[in-house]
């Protein structure tokens, strides 16, 4: 007791400082290299599959949202084709009935139409969509373009944005005048556009059947006015927000449309609805982001008790000394957890280091490619954030000192008299 009160901290505290992790002049052992090195590792392996999956999540969650919109109003099919033919007007009366339920979002009105595009040596099918401001297209593929600009910049011609995946199959580029060909109900139109920008989201699936024109050049070709579209979309609403939005747009919109002289219907969609492939796709992720956990906690769970035991195998005649002079065991069981605590630290410390470095670096340079056919991306995401830091490292040090009990039990079987005698 005299030692604690010299010291002014607890005697376990004072021991396990005193007492190395390695024989008197030596080096450290393997058994203690190795258990460094594999906490390390795990948790690096950790870190990064969180902070890659959630990157993953987000890019692909980003892209979808994109193409889809947030929230989606159009003609109900199932009350006639003929509702949906007419189109969907962005009325004042509609736009309060919107901005009542969802004040904070932004709308716009969408007309998508068929139609191929057709050179004088290939074509190609494709969706054609028009938007007025405030569609989440403007801002996304604006972000994504690799040549020209987008719509809003053209007045003289009929202009088209198409992906570079596009271009490349009909071997065009900036400038290219291409004939466009539609079915307008039983008419088929043509018209001649101009490329205007090309743009890359590595998003194959969109990419290959997505291009984007003037609002008013496909409303002329189906003669509807400035107010008619295919769909009204809504942006702007934090990711929590849309389901309960679509809920209140759907009831709301049931009143408005019943309440009107001729009754319409309306079909409310969001992204998650529409991009579900997707997002079930991205569920599936989570599940191998736990595997991974797990089989990491078991890897350092090992190698942190296997060094356990080998510092008490190291140790064995200091337990005998200790007991001897009428330390408990439960003492001297503290001392041991406290100095294979050490080992976790270093452990961590090492695997912060070399794990947030690296990822990082990933994080702002793009240094890690991906094959964007296979994963939609041309590089590994990657999303870090200071409270997953902070509770990852809180994880693994707890689960660590839960696992360092159970060997530390072992001390309790040693008896002073053998441990004494022992080399």
């Amino acid at each position: 007791m005299a030692i604690s009160a010299k010291h002014h901290i607890p005697v376990e505290w004072f021991l396990a400082r005193r007492l190395r992790m390695k024989p008197a002049g030596g080096s450290a052992s393997p058994g203690v290299i190795v258990a460094v090195a594999g906490i390390a590792l795990s948790f690096i392996v950790m870190l990064a599959s969180i902070a890659i999956v959630t990157g993953f999540k987000r890019e692909i969650t980003r892209r979808v949202i994109g193409f889809e919109q947030q929230i989606t109003i159009s003609p109900d099919a199932s009350y006639g084709p003929e509702r949906v033919n007419g189109g969907l007007r962005l009325t004042d009366s509609l736009s309060s009935v919107i901005t009542s339920v969802v004040p904070s979002a932004e709308l716009a009105l969408v007309l998508d139409q068929p139609a191929v595009l057709k050179t004088d040596s290939d074509f190609q099918g494709i969706v054609l969509r028009g938007y007025s401001s405030g569609a989440a297209d403007s801002a996304f593929i604006a972000s994504n373009l690799i040549e020209g600009s987008m719509l809003s910049a053209i007045d003289s011609v009929n202009p088209l944005v198409i992906s570079s995946q596009t271009a490349s199959a009909l071997q065009i580029g900036m400038g290219h005048r291409l004939y466009a060909h539609f079915f307008v109900g039983d008419n088929l139109l043509t018209r001649r556009l101009t490329v205007t920008g090309i743009y890359d989201t590595h998003f194959s699936e969109y990419d290959r059947i997505r291009a984007f024109t003037s609002l008013p050049l496909l409303q002329n070709l189906n003669k509807v006015d400035s107010l008619t579209g295919t769909a009204v979309a809504i942006n702007g609403l934090r990711p929590e927000e849309i389901e309960d939005a679509t809920i209140d747009l759907r009831v709301a919109l049931s009143e408005y449309g019943t309440s009107l002289p001729t009754p319409e219907f309306f079909r409310i969609d969001n992204v998650y609805a529409t991009g579900a492939l997707y997002f079930n796709w991205l569920e599936l992720l989570d599940t191998n982001v736990i595997v991974i956990l797990i089989l990491m906690a078991c890897v350092s769970g090992f190698t942190l008790i296997s060094s356990l035991l080998i510092i008490i195998l190291e140790r064995v005649r200091t337990i005998g000394l200790l007991k001897a002079l009428g330390a408990t065991d439960m003492l001297i069981r503290r001392v041991f957890i406290l100095m294979a605590g050490r080992i976790v630290g270093l452990g961590l410390i090492v695997g912060n280091i070399v794990g947030l470095t690296v990822l990082l670096l990933q994080q702002s340079l793009h240094i890690i490619p991906l094959d964007p056919e296979s994963y939609y991306l041309n590089f590994v995401p990657v999303h870090l954030t200071l409270p997953l830091v902070i509770m990852l490292n809180v994880a693994v040090a707890l689960i660590s000192f839960l696992l360092l009990i159970l060997p530390s039990h072992m001390i309790s079987t040693l008896s002073p008299s053998e441990t004494m005698r022992y080399e």
